[in-house]
Parts: C-alpha cells; structure tokens; sequence
C-alpha cells in the first residue's frame, strides 16, 4: 500500500511539471574549451572586480577570468556567492548543498595553484578566499564553476593586488609617486656664449716625407703640399655616407674649397665647406665606420 502511495506521489510531480534535471555537461559546443575566451580584469588601484552569472541549465556552468599582475606579489581573490536554486538556507536556516567551486592557475604552467570544491574545508560556503603569496609577474586563471546541474547562482568576485617584498624590473619613472617639479626651459637659449679652442693637430706633408709604396704619387700641385689633419667628429648623411669635421681650420691654413680624402680609404675624397678659424667640415661618400677607424684625412692645399 506504501509504494502504491509513493508512486502516485512521484507521478503527480511528474505531471505538475518538476525540476527537469539537464542531461548536458553545462557547456556550449561539442568541443568546449571556456578558459581561451577568459574576461581579463585589469586592475585599478591594484583592485579590480567583476559579477559572474552561472546557470547549469543554460550552458553557463562555469566562468574564466585572467588578472595580469604588474609584478611580483600576493594576489588576494574574494568570491561571494547568491544562489537563485539548490543553495543557500532553507527555512529552518539549515545549510542546502549547493557548492560554488573556485580555483585559481599559473597562467604559464596552468598548475593549480589554490582550490576550493566539495572535497575542501570551505564547501559550501557562500563567501571564499584565497591569498597566494610571493607570485611572479604574469597572467593568472581564476575558474569558477557550479557543483550542481540544478544550481544557478550569481557570483561577486573582487581581485586584490599587493606588492611582494621581491625587487621588480625597473620601470621609472612609473614608481614614482609624487616627481618634483622640473625647471622651466626657455624657448631660446639665453645662456652667455662660451667659445672653447680645441687643439688641434694638423701636419704638414712635405714632398721630402716617405709615401706608402702601394699608392701613386699626388699630381704636381706647384710646390703646395699637403697636410694631415685629424678627424674630430663623425654623422651619418643618411644617403650612406658621412658628415665629417676636421680638426683644422682657417688659422691652419685650410679654406672652402680645398680638395682632401680620408686617410687610407678609398673612393673618401671631398671638398672643404664651412672653414671657421678651428673647424672644417665637409660630406664623405664613404660608410662612417671606415670613416672612424681612419680617424685623418689628407688636405691638398693651393699654391702660393
């Protein structure tokens, strides 16, 4: 008589229309893979957070969230759960069963690093923490999940960032909490002309002087001679070649227009331009690195 009871109990449910228990696994697709479309939380004051829907009935079983920490530290995780079914207290205050699982990974090794389900301490429990401590600079996973095909619950989590005791890249002036004021910088330079002399070496090349055996014999130039000077500063052109300032200059007997050649290198010769009493310059068709490694030119000078 008992079970005749219980079956007419059972079958009245049944037609008054029951919780349908879903026979899916609580997400979309065939091939599920819910961690590679993770909401990445970016943090404000080395705080941030966010609201999770989780429905097991409608394919939102679980939720991913990234958080990308600046650099090594604790990273502090809080979750507080609003169970709509399956959970909470019932009437009598009496604990239901629904469970919320929380789990958080190396976003690298994708190692559970800290976890929460019906086989921890806090199963159950509405409200969870976890702090990890000493975390390198990098992206973590924080996996959220229901423990029932009946439960739907929204979930409020708050992510909480602070800096470890290990030292971090440099990253200045980001560090810098308050920077002082910097001295305002005039349109137009009003700082008084300081003119310093360098000495220069130029030497004279006199016909007596041996020459390298290799290279043939400069023209006639009407007994005028040459001289070496040094190479004092190097440009790049940018079309290849090189800008080029010699340590010479008009009180050495050097002028625009006079013809010249870097020293050893090949297809290097030039004409003077911009002659100041110290200082000539003048363009090289030749690459600034044999330019530099050459560190002279050679200067034909006029005839008297």
């Amino acid at each position: 008589m008992k079970r005749a009871i219980v079956f007419v109990v059972l079958s009245l449910l049944v037609a008054c229309g029951g919780a349908q228990v879903p026979t899916h696994n609580g997400y979309k697709g065939k091939k599920p893979k819910p961690w590679e479309k993770a909401k990445v939380l970016k943090l404000e004051k080395n705080a941030a957070k966010a609201d999770v829907d989780l429905d097991y009935a409608r394919f939102k079983r679980a939720k991913w969230l990234a958080i990308d920490t600046p650099g090594p530290g604790m990273l502090t995780v809080n979750i507080d759960v609003t169970p709509s079914s399956g959970g909470g207290e019932d009437e009598e205050g009496e604990a239901l069963d629904m469970d919320v699982g929380f789990e958080i990974l190396d976003g690298v090794s994708w190692n559970v690093l800290a976890k929460s389900n019906l086989e921890t301490d806090d199963a159950h429990e509405l409200k969870k923490e976890h702090k990890l401590k000493d975390l390198a600079e990098g992206r973590y996973y924080i996996h959220l999940y229901l423990e029932g095909r009946l439960d739907v619950a929204d979930v409020d989590v708050k992510v909480a960032f602070e800096r470890g005791e290990v030292a971090w890249k440099s990253d200045f002036p980001n560090q810098v909490a308050f920077a002082d004021s910097l001295a305002a910088v005039p349109v137009f330079d009003d700082s008084p002309e300081v003119v310093v002399k360098k000495k220069t070496r130029v030497t004279r090349i006199t016909d007596d002087k041996p020459r390298d055996k290799d290279k043939p014999k400069d023209k006639d130039t009407g007994g005028a001679g040459s001289v070496m000077a040094e190479i004092s500063d190097t440009q790049p052109d940018g079309g290849g070649g090189t800008l080029i300032t010699i340590g010479g200059g008009t009180a050495d007997g050097l002028e625009n227009g006079l013809s010249g050649s870097v020293r050893g290198v090949r297809g290097s010769s030039f004409k003077l331009s911009g002659c100041g009493a110290a200082t000539c310059r003048a363009k090289v068709k030749a690459a600034i690195d044999d330019v530099r490694a050459a560190g002279a030119v050679v200067i034909k000078l006029k005839a008297p």
